[in-house]
């Protein structure tokens, strides 16, 4: 994760917990170069595969079908 404050690569996680349900993770980062704190949340996402056919098109894929 890039800090905010001066886009440096190199970030630490701190503390870690479930917020929303257990919906998401909120996670406090220490930034290791200019030694900011910031806060992230992280949610999964869920995309369901899609078949590319041999004509170009796309069709979601369903498991019944194949």
């Amino acid at each position: 994760m890039h800090c905010p404050f001066c886009s440096a690569k190199d970030t630490k996680v701190i503390d870690s917990r479930l917020v929303s349900g257990g919906a998401q993770v909120r996670r406090r980062r220490l930034c290791n170069d200019c030694g900011e704190r910031f806060t992230s949340f992280e949610s999964a996402e869920l995309l369901m595969p899609y078949l590319i056919k041999s004509d170009g098109t796309r069709e979601p894929f369903n498991e019944q079908n194949h």
